[in-house]
């Protein structure tokens, strides 16, 4: 009976219907996320950048993060796309890879940042909080839609489900709901860069940035030995927890660099 208390069952249709207008729930969060996403961010950013060229960042951040998460999947699943070469453009059918989005969507706003001559390191530290919300609430979509196949789970070694409609894992019997995982290691992220935000002035700016994504890096490395399903490629890894290891490599090693920097950075701001 315990056991049977700690199974969670999703029996949610993973697709909205309006009439003849079919909407997915990942779709749905995907865009509220992006919404929350970027609105924190220019919120923590008010009165110090002006509000032309926080949008402008914000933009071209969004921008970059949609190309940069269909060309990561497309990479991932590139044996598919061989052989169905337009379907890469159909991106509205689904297919994309959170890592492009965190790396297309910081070189997207890092090109309109420098461009418009807003302070990297200080618009990246703002920046963290809000990727971090984004990615959680895009991820009430991936549970309700049943997304990414993940390993058996037995009540009560961890959140185990069960999905009921037929277009989600198909799985027969309870698994981990990883993307929950992610969800909460994201809040945690979400939680962590906002409280660090009281010692700005105390370090270099970009430091707050770069914590998130070591923090990220080390969360979808371990998660992603849930997972099942993927392509996996040198050590047996999958190709999240590649780019995790490269993240995390490149992430000490400029916070290191940024540790070893008397003072903190001096910023000029023209609002």
């Amino acid at each position: 009976m315990t056991r049977r208390l700690l199974l969670i069952q999703i029996p949610f249709d993973p697709n909205v219907h309006l009439g003849p207008i079919t909407l997915a729930w990942h779709g749905i969060f995907t865009a509220v996320g992006i919404f929350f996403g970027v609105w924190l961010p220019l919120r923590l950013l008010r009165g110090k950048i002006s509000e032309e060229d926080g949008w402008a960042v914000a933009t071209w951040g969004v921008v970059g993060g949609i190309i940069g998460a269909r060309l990561v999947h497309v990479i991932d699943q590139w044996q598919y796309y061989v052989a169905n070469p337009l379907q890469i453009f159909f991106i509205w059918t689904g297919g994309i890879a959170i890592w492009g989005a965190a790396i297309g969507g910081v070189l997207g706003g890092y090109i309109a940042a420098v461009r418009r001559g807003v302070p990297i390191g200080y618009g990246a530290d703002a920046a963290a909080p809000g990727i971090a919300l984004g990615f959680a609430i895009g991820r009430i979509g991936d549970i309700i839609n049943g997304e990414h196949h993940a390993t058996p789970c037995t009540p009560p070694e961890g959140i185990c489900v069960g999905f009921t409609h037929p277009d989600t894992l198909g799985q027969a019997g309870p698994v981990h709901l990883v993307v929950a995982y992610d969800m909460i290691w994201d809040l945690s992220a979400v939680a962590l860069t906002l409280w660090l935000r009281r010692f700005i002035g105390r370090w270099p700016d970009g430091v707050i940035f770069w914590i998130w994504a070591l923090h990220y890096a080390v969360g979808r490395f371990f998660l992603g030995f849930l997972r099942i399903g993927d392509p996996t490629y040198a050590f047996g890894l999958r190709q999240d927890q590649t780019i995790a290891l490269l993240v995390f490599a490149g992430a000490v090693t400029v916070l290191f660099r940024l540790a070893t920097r008397t003072g903190a950075q001096t910023r000029t701001f023209a609002v």
